[in-house]
């Protein structure tokens, strides 16, 4: 048995794994160290899929993408799909009237973004017509504005979507049963000798999984509400955050 059995851990990309797009050295040494111990390292992102191709590690668990909408293995074959409701399309029509300081909207449907942007780049019939979609995003011009449209989303529509933002000027829609928390429940349910979940992140779209793992780790450069959210305050993402998961969180769990 390797000294890492039965842990997983799950790791957001942007702001926790990776610096300027780059996975460090001591990271990438302490992911392959981890597996060849009998761990389980994955990513949970709200990245789509092809992006992971990107990178010089591979997963041995299932990838969670664009925010916990599409589950897949680490070839890209889909596990779980929570595609929203075939009317969110016509209710995110109505944005650009409805909220002026909005720039853009980005659908991700499984292929690849389809954007609109307020200056005339893309087709806004195109980005709002019918068909499955895993989430909208939306940039707007401040971070104050993007805080205003999520209230009055919330407030409208919080019974059936998720709003969540990645970075403090984009704002997420997503089916209110995904989420990288339901993502976590999902491993639970389908992997066989999993005993301990580890979650990383640095954001808001990571707060459902650092809630829903066994040990939830926040990188000390998050936002407040992710720090306050997490079992563990861990180091800052510049300073390698899954070497320290590996060589010091997970040695002073108490085995028990």
């Amino acid at each position: 048995m390797g000294i890492y059995d039965g842990f997983m851990i799950l790791s957001d990309i942007d702001g926790t794994l990776t610096v300027n797009g780059e996975v460090s050295p001591e990271n990438l040494d302490a992911i392959r160290r981890f597996q060849e111990g009998g761990g389980r390292f994955t990513l949970c992102t709200g990245r789509p899929p092809h992006y992971l191709a990107r990178f010089p590690f591979r997963p041995n668990a299932p990838v969670v993408t664009l925010n916990g909408t599409f589950l897949c293995t680490p070839e890209g074959m889909p596990l779980m799909r929570c595609p929203m409701t075939a009317d969110a399309a016509r209710i995110v029509s109505t944005f650009p009237e409805r909220f002026p300081y909005m720039l853009s909207i980005h659908r991700h449907h499984g292929d690849g973004p389809i954007s609109w942007s307020r200056d005339g780049d893309g087709c806004l019939r195109a980005v709002t017509r019918e068909g499955p979609c895993y989430k909208f995003v939306f940039v707007c011009d401040t971070e104050e504005h993007t805080l205003d449209m999520r209230r009055a989303l919330l407030a409208e529509l919080g019974d059936r979507y998720h709003f969540d933002r990645s970075w403090p000027v984009g704002l997420e829609m997503t089916a209110l049963d995904s989420g990288k928390g339901a993502a976590i429940r999902w491993m639970r349910a389908h992997l066989p000798g999993l005993r301990t979940v580890i979650a990383v992140g640095d954001y808001e779209n990571d707060i459902s999984m650092i809630e829903e793992a066994d040990v939830g780790c926040a990188v000390a450069d998050a936002i407040p509400a992710v720090r306050e959210a997490a079992d563990r305050v861990i180091v800052p993402h510049t300073e390698h955050a899954i070497r320290c998961i590996v060589d010091s969180v997970i040695p002073a769990l108490d085995p028990a």
